[in-house]
């Protein structure tokens, strides 16, 4: 078949959040392949919406009308309150008005299916490997280097939950360090993130893959407290850099336990998955 192009709901940066590094690393990988990105709607033949609130209906009404095929990605329930109330009737709307749906992990599709009732492709987030990959020999054995990151302000990254565990670790171990990364507002910023003695290092929003990877090969164990994440991209990027990946007092939750036994992490495969499903799409 014709290689076809291919419109993204959003622009492809890396902005260091999970959708922007999805968009950046599957665009990436299939210009690679010889799939065009294009910027313009009217130029496509497949619009891939990478997410329930990255597109509008009327956008999505012009390339159903002009018979574009319409790929909806969707790893959980967005929260309304977050966007205006208009979130959850979006992903019902998008999830009918699609081609196909494509859900993150297998526990999003059991989770979000109770709302958009459509029986969709299973296809994981993926890492370049060629930006994200473990240096094995650490400069300073001595110290651990702990890491969090949140770049969204969403609860379930449960801040409170990781910021205990690293102080009842330190209290064992003061050869301990915790790096942070992501959005805080300015009062807990003003006040330590709310830690006490323990020694941190606050990297701020990091929006350089290649600055976040190289802090990745810097750390030794990743905090994950977050609660029910589909398809973690800081899981798949820690375990990319080798880093022990640590789920604090919550445990496991969501789809990270799918992305821990995941044998083949690498964008190439989740690129030739969306290869796959867009050349099935177009049939």
């Amino acid at each position: 078949m014709d290689l076809k192009r291919i419109k993204f709901s959003t622009d492809t940066e890396w902005r260091g959040s999970g959708g922007w590094s999805f968009s950046n690393t599957l665009a990436k990988y299939l210009s690679k392949a010889g799939w065009p990105i294009v910027d313009s709607l009217q130029d496509a033949d497949i619009f891939l919406i990478t997410g329930p609130t990255t597109a509008n209906r009327d956008v999505v009404k012009m390339a159903i009308d002009k018979g574009i095929k319409v790929v909806f990605r969707v790893d959980n329930i967005p929260e309304d309150y977050r966007n205006r109330g208009t979130a959850v009737s979006r992903l019902k709307d998008f999830s009918k008005m699609a081609d196909v749906v494509v859900y993150q992990s297998n526990w999003a599709k059991d989770y979000v299916m109770g709302l958009t009732e459509v029986d969709g492709a299973v296809i994981y987030n993926g890492v370049d490997t060629k930006t994200f990959f473990s240096r094995k020999n650490k400069k300073n054995k001595e110290i651990v280097n702990y890491l969090y990151v949140k770049s969204s302000t969403n609860e379930n990254k449960r801040w409170p939950e990781a910021k205990y565990y690293f102080r009842m670790e330190w209290l064992k171990n003061k050869n301990s360090k915790l790096h942070l990364v992501g959005r805080w507002g300015r009062e807990i910023k003003e006040y330590n993130f709310g830690l006490f003695n323990e020694p941190y290092e606050y990297h701020g929003e990091i929006k350089n893959p290649y600055q976040m990877a190289e802090l990745y090969r810097q750390c030794d164990i990743i905090l994950i407290p977050y609660y029910n994440d589909a398809c973690s991209q800081v899981v798949l990027e820690a375990k990319a850099s080798g880093l022990q990946i640590n789920t604090c007092f919550s445990g496991m939750t969501g789809g990270t336990p799918e992305l821990l036994e995941l044998s083949d992490i690498s964008a190439e495969r989740m690129t030739q998955e969306y290869i796959g499903l867009f050349n099935l799409v177009m049939q």
